[in-house]
């Protein structure tokens, strides 16, 4: 910790004062407009200095350096977002009932349709794909029946 403490430290050393205070800004509430406001970048311009100064690599380093400092200090890691994640896929898997009016019976009831969510899960594994780069394999443009063959 302490060695992450200070290589954090000599990257920030590397900016200038108004840098590290934007970062440090950005950090807040991961908003690049509202950081460099806070900073003392006029309102008209803090847009694009944040896009300048986050497309900077030393900026970025920075930002890494102190977002992991924070993880650690949390306890956050690569295996336990990526089981968090995978929670959510599961949930957004689970079948649900599609309940419709019974005017009859004057209550919801099942209509036989089930539904799940469709865009979380497929938006979980995409965050999965992402966070396990040994998951991420390139297409070699084989057919679908190949790639179960693969498998």
């Amino acid at each position: 910790m302490e060695e992450q403490r200070n290589a954090a430290e000599e990257l920030g050393r590397k900016l200038r004062p108004r840098e590290r205070q934007f970062v440090r800004e950005y950090l807040r509430d991961l908003n690049g407009t509202a950081a460099a406001i806070r900073t003392g970048y006029s309102e008209k311009s803090a847009a694009s200095q944040a896009s300048r100064l986050l497309r900077k690599p030393e900026v970025r380093d920075y930002r890494d350096a102190l977002l992991q400092e924070q993880f650690d200090a949390i306890g956050v890691t690569k295996h336990s977002l990526a089981a968090a994640v995978w929670e959510v896929y599961q949930r957004c898997m689970e079948k649900k009932p599609v309940l419709e009016w019974d005017t009859a019976a004057r209550a919801w009831v099942e209509s036989g349709l089930w539904q799940m969510d469709s865009k979380g899960a497929l938006r979980a594994l995409d965050l999965l794909s992402k966070m396990l780069p040994g998951l991420r394999q390139e297409d070699d443009g084989g057919s679908y029946e190949d790639f179960l063959d693969e498998e």
